[in-house]
């Protein structure tokens, strides 16, 4: 195979590249990066390593990310195509499916915020880049895979100058597996077509926030006008994203970890004195230096009675000695995310009152956890934890006079309004329209956080102002369930052991110690690809194939 390039390059053929390596060797993406990298250590002065942008990293601009089957971090292009294809299955024979990437938001004038891409367009494409995808289903009785068709802004060399190349159509087409890559200009002239000649097209018309949302309604007018012939597309792709594949697993996994890592740090650093938004600063900079992209929501740092306030995002005052203080914080890595909480004492040891209510709160945590299996349901999970937190509300005397089951038909509410959890992914609530009575199965990840929160009112008194979450990400397994984000302590020894132990160490200055960036050789999720998860078998969307040895624990705790 190598022959036939090795002797274009002895003939004086030097524009040797990795798309012109496909083309000669008429062989597959692994195959062509294989014989590419093997052509560059050989023939390095004598070939031309340059690629056409990609806009994103790829195996061959980013080896330490990629391996060469890989199309985003951890999840190979082969798994991308089958959800395509699983996709297409879904459809109706001859139906098409059309889906935006996000919108660039702003958030002043001219000024950008860091692109996030739509999680539906990132799921079936593995772009983090505008684009729009049209996902063409076979007819009936066809066993061809579905057609996917990618438009793509044309290049523009103005717009790279500020904000640099975007994919090309060569790679659109030869990595990211575009059977057809046109234009975004030409876009509705071909989508106005799809619209007469097509029936059913399943298109989401409230993503307002979508590339070129405007232009796409408009071309797609001739098919709105007409009853039944546009349908929601997302309620079939939150049912295909709910359950994670082990490559999708392993990423939920990395994310959890490299978050709940971080959170032990601050539990280690905290001392009397300290801000809030200095811990949630150390929070954001433990989790990028470990890799990961952004936050996956506004980090909650919540001291004393801002504890109760459940999206208490101000961050804003000082922690003192004798109060608690909770985090609510999480990762995004390479699309996955993480959400996690832990409470402890800011002076490192629970009161009286803290530690009765934490305690209730942590049996609520464990029970669920062990009932948390394939068969349950994130409402079963809530009702157990409704009368594990009615019984000990009912010991903690804070309603004189009251039954346990008037507690736990209603007065509960008080001190635990939200829900035990929700389904976790490609966002933090994800699939939000896969209901939470519908059963578990194996390769869901939701979240177990229950909760108490006593109102700052004298009526309550040693316990007024007290605010309890402990919260954890599951992923259903076989046998029951896995912790992912599991390097943060939650039981009470523990915590108090860690809280403030930073601090203890480094004495005076420990208010500016910060967490090591990695120094390991592998990316995080290199070094939990091949943990054990408890997963039994891929789901039929995923195709997987890895091949690093199992590491250590001992070299993921370095890493996180």
């Amino acid at each position: 195979m190598l022959a036939r390039v090795v002797a274009g390059i002895a003939a004086g053929h030097r524009d040797i590249t990795q798309s012109t390596t496909l083309n000669f060797l008429g062989e597959n993406n692994f195959s062509c990066l294989r014989a590419f990298n093997i052509i560059k250590r050989c023939y390095s002065n004598h070939i031309n390593t340059s690629c056409p942008p990609a806009g994103q990293p790829t195996a061959t601009t980013h080896p330490e990310l990629l391996k060469p089957h890989e199309l985003t971090p951890g999840i190979p292009a082969s798994e991308y195509r089958a959800r395509r294809n699983r996709l297409g299955q879904l459809l109706p024979p001859g139906g098409a499916a059309i889906l935006p990437a996000a919108a660039t938001t702003y958030m002043s004038g001219v000024i950008p915020w860091p692109y996030r891409q739509d999680p539906d367009f990132f799921y079936l494409t593995g772009l983090t880049q505008h684009g729009l995808a049209v996902l063409t289903a076979p007819g009936a009785g066809s066993s061809q895979d579905v057609r996917y068709t990618l438009f793509i802004d044309a290049p523009n060399t103005n717009r790279e100058r500020w904000d640099g190349a975007t994919v090309s159509r060569e790679v659109a087409n030869e990595v990211f597996g575009a059977d057809e890559v046109l234009w975004m200009h030409e876009m509705p002239r071909k989508v106005q077509d799809l619209a007469k000649s097509t029936s059913p097209i399943l298109y989401d018309t409230d993503r307002v926030g979508a590339y070129h949302h405007s232009a796409l309604g408009i071309a797609l007018r001739p098919a709105l006008e007409l009853p039944g012939r546009v349908t929601p597309l997302r309620p079939l792709l939150h049912s295909m994203r709910l359950v994670k594949s082990p490559a999708e697993a392993a990423m939920m996994r990395t994310s959890a970890a490299v978050a709940s890592a971080a959170v032990r740090h601050c539990m280690a650093v905290t001392t009397p004195g300290m801000t809030e938004y200095g811990l949630a600063a150390t929070f954001e900079y433990g989790i990028k230096s470990a890799g990961a992209q952004r936050l996956a929501y506004p980090t909650v740092v919540a001291g004393g009675a801002d504890a109760c306030t459940i999206h208490y995002g101000r961050n804003d005052k000082v922690l003192a000695g004798g109060q608690m203080v909770l985090m609510d914080a999480g990762a995004e890595y390479w699309g996955y995310v993480s959400d996690v909480t832990r409470t402890w004492p800011v002076g490192g040891t629970f009161s009286g009152p803290q530690r009765d209510v934490y305690g209730i709160v942590l049996e609520a945590h464990q029970r669920c956890l062990a009932a948390c299996g394939p068969g349950s349901s994130i409402r079963d999970l809530h009702s157990l934890c409704v009368d594990i937190l009615s019984e000990g509300l009912k010991d903690l005397r804070l309603l004189p006079g009251v039954s346990l089951a008037e507690i736990r038909s209603s007065l509960y509410r008080e001190f635990f309004w939200h829900s035990l959890g929700h389904y976790l992914g490609l966002d933090t609530h994800d699939t939000h329209l896969i209901g939470h009575d519908r059963r578990l199965t194996e390769g869901a990840v939701i979240t177990v956080e229950p909760g108490l929160y006593i109102p700052d009112l004298p009526q309550y008194g040693t316990f007024r102002g007290i605010g309890v979450r402990i919260e954890d990400d599951v992923l259903v397994t076989a046998a029951g369930c896995r912790v992912l984000s599991d390097q943060a302590p939650v039981a009470i020894r523990e915590v108090e052991e860690l809280a403030g132990s930073a601090a203890a160490a480094h004495g005076a200055s420990s208010a500016g110690y910060m967490p090591r960036p990695p120094h390991s050789g592998l990316a995080p999720h290199r070094l939990f690809a091949q943990e054990p998860l408890g997963l039994t078998a891929a789901p039929a969307a995923a195709t997987v194939a890895t091949s690093n040895a199992d590491p250590s624990a001992a070299q993921r705790h370095v890493m996180v």
